[in-house]
């Protein structure tokens, strides 16, 4: 039998010295752009929320304008809800609509806007208004003559004589008057 010794030298143990720098060095840059995208990402969260707060801000700004508006038009002690509303739509501030009871207004910002709507209630009861939309969006701010002819599923309205085509095509009877479908069985009462 050969009894050999398997020597290390010099080299052996540089070249492990080589592989353990590289893997640090590897390691640190990882390390050093997941800080980087971690830094970017908690500045984007900063500048998204100082938006919304400035939004919200702008939102409840709008809304006191509002309630002078509803305050002025309360001392001029009008007749009826008609009167005190007709009063409203003509002091209302720049920006907002109003359509019946409802009155509606957009704040707008660099990259999302904030859609608000507050019902007025009642003249002369404690609460003047109460809120019915306060949606956040983001992206393209849309304009509302752009989906007046779409319903709130996304598709486009359907008149009554294409929905009783639909069902007639299903062979499905059509609803009775009352908007209920028939099924050819009474009711129990």
């Amino acid at each position: 039998m050969n009894n050999r010794k398997v020597a290390v030298g010099p080299g052996a143990s540089s070249l492990i010295l080589i592989a353990v720098v590289l893997s640090l060095s590897v390691l640190t840059v990882l390390t050093m752009i997941s800080a980087r995208s971690d830094e970017a990402m908690a500045l984007r969260s900063v500048e998204t929320r100082q938006e919304v707060f400035r939004l919200f801000a702008g939102g409840e700004a709008s809304l006191a304008k509002l309630d002078e508006v509803l305050v002025s038009c309360l001392g001029e002690k009008p007749a009826d809800r008609e009167a005190y509303l007709a009063a409203v739509k003509d002091g209302l501030p720049d920006g907002m609509k109003m359509k019946e009871d409802l009155v509606s207004w957009t704040e707008k910002g660099e990259k999302r806007s904030l859609e608000c709507e507050v019902r007025i209630l009642e003249p002369g009861s404690a609460q003047r208004t109460v809120w019915t939309k306060h949606n956040l969006g983001a992206g393209e701010i849309w304009e509302e003559e752009e989906f007046d002819d779409f319903d709130d599923w996304g598709g486009e309205e359907e008149t009554e004589e294409e929905a009783e085509e639909e069902t007639e095509e299903a062979g499905e009877e059509p609803a009775d008057e009352s908007g209920t479908e028939t099924d050819g069985e009474e009711e129990f009462k």
